[in-house]
């Protein structure tokens, strides 16, 4: 097998096992994964527009609108005009919404650690690096495009 394949294997079967074990392990909080991963955003990134969201995150606008929607309804998040652009609205968090990031946080992390501890062949630092890296590349890309 090529390896660009095997990348597009591994990569797709980590992200849709990671969530699958993410949306069992939050289930009572009553959110989707990607409503989690958009609640980490926002929490590392206050006050974010939800068009800056799309973008870094590499999400289809009206998937982040229509989540961010529900996130609103759950009142996990505020959404108020961005006094520099009229037409943009900044997103944050609620203190519902903060204590809920850090909830995801912690099972993120504890999913983290446990396929670490189980694949001691794999360097977290090393693959975070490399990850960080090709994220890096992608977002030159994306930018450039614009």
């Amino acid at each position: 097998m090529s390896q660009p394949y095997l990348f597009n294997k591994y990569i797709a079967s980590i992200y849709r096992q990671s969530k699958n074990e993410f949306n069992q392990q939050v289930a009572r909080l009553d959110i989707r994964a990607t409503e989690g991963d958009l609640l980490l955003f926002i929490s590392d990134h206050p006050q974010v527009s939800q068009r800056a969201i799309a973008q870094e995150m590499v999400l289809d606008p009206s998937l982040v609108a229509r989540d961010l929607r529900d996130l609103r309804t759950k009142q996990l998040v505020t959404r108020t005009p961005d006094p520099n652009d009229g037409r943009a609205q900044l997103i944050a968090l609620t203190s519902l919404g903060q204590q809920q990031a850090i909830e995801i946080r912690q099972v993120m992390a504890t999913w983290w650690q446990k396929l670490f501890a189980a694949t001691p062949d794999a360097d977290a630092a090393v693959l975070n690096t490399q990850l960080a890296a090709v994220y890096a590349t992608l977002q030159t890309r994306l930018k450039g495009t614009e």
